[in-house]
């Protein structure tokens, strides 16, 4: 993927975002997103991993506005999209696209391929039925899907056939960024590499940029030129994937990274696997101070009172910790 192209209108630009929804019965509020800051700059691969539960989906749906936030600043491309008419709102958010994790619930069973590439075209009334079918099929060509392809449904396409179609799709829009929401996970291991290979050939060719969701560490230090390691709705780390992943701040981002398997026998391996104890907390009820000090191993009555603040520890490396590791 390309390095990072720095300019002084980044793509996105969050500041302290915050995402809550209220549990009624309950009466309690999920902090599902709590207080996030970062800019994407135009052509990078923005990665965001972190475990289940931690808050990615949310804001990847936030980030492209199919969720509104409760607190904080969400810029899109110099613009927030909250004080836009339904008019402009409209025409504004094909900028920003999402594309889910699983393409069969992605695609209409009962409509043809060539239809469901068609149709945000023909939502945003972008041309007629000749130039849009057009369209679609250059950009199913674009993707490697033949032009056979364009009268078959979903359920005649394999997993990979069918995230190339919604690929497809989403380029008909031309956008500016693109949410990539664990796009890999349903996939076989065997065709992972292409579909990546196909993301990094459509952002050198159009100018993409991405903003790329996973759990997966090694797919996304593979393709991120930065990445934010997300926890409990909050953000412990961001910084180049290179330096995130040879030198991590966080504790919690060194236990995802001695986490992560390694074809050599255990003693050989320069690094011990650290466990982490317990189970994620609920969002519902979050811990305070610190996020993940419930489960960190240099945890101090510090972290417990006091949140950490969101630092520059060196040269575009960012961290929230009382005790970073280096």
């Amino acid at each position: 993927m390309p390095a990072s192209q720095p300019d002084a209108e980044p793509v996105l630009q969050v500041r302290d975002l915050r995402v809550e929804f209220p549990l009624r019965r309950q009466r309690k509020t999920l902090k599902a997103v709590n207080g996030v800051s970062f800019d994407v700059h135009r052509g990078e691969t923005f990665g965001v991993i972190g475990e289940s539960g931690s808050g990615k989906t949310t804001l990847g749906r936030t980030l492209v506005g199919l969720i509104a936030p409760n607190g904080g600043q969400l810029l899109q491309g110099g613009t927030d999209p909250a004080t836009l008419s339904r008019r402009a709102l409209r025409e504004h958010r094909r900028d920003f696209q999402i594309m889910f994790q699983d393409p069969n619930a992605a695609l209409n069973p009962r409509m043809r391929i060539i239809d469901s590439v068609m149709e945000p075209l023909e939502i945003g009334r972008q041309g007629d039925r000749t130039s849009n079918r057009e369209a679609a099929l250059q950009a199913m060509a674009r993707v490697g899907l033949p032009p056979e392809f364009a009268q078959r449904y979903p359920h005649q396409l394999s997993g990979g056939q069918k995230q190339r179609v919604i690929i497809a799709r989403t380029l008909t829009l031309k956008p500016r960024l693109i949410v990539c929401d664990e796009v890999v996970a349903a996939l076989d291991v065997s065709i992972r590499g292409e579909v990546l290979n196909l993301f990094a050939d459509l952002q050198r060719e159009y100018g993409l940029t991405y903003v790329f969701i996973t759990h997966d560490l090694s797919v996304v230090s593979h393709v991120s030129d930065r990445i934010a390691v997300m926890y409990l709705g909050c953000l412990m780390e961001l910084g180049p994937a290179d330096t995130l992943a040879e030198q991590p701040l966080h504790p919690y981002t060194q236990a995802l990274l001695s986490a992560e398997p390694i074809a050599l026998p255990l003693s050989m391996r320069r690094q011990a696997q650290i466990e982490l104890k317990g189970e994620i907390p609920s969002p519902v009820d979050p811990p305070s101070g610190c996020a993940f000090r419930t489960r960190c191993l240099h945890a101090t009555e510090r972290c417990a009172a006091q949140r950490p603040a969101w630092e520059e520890r060196r040269p575009g490396h960012w961290v929230a910790c009382h005790h970073p590791l280096a």
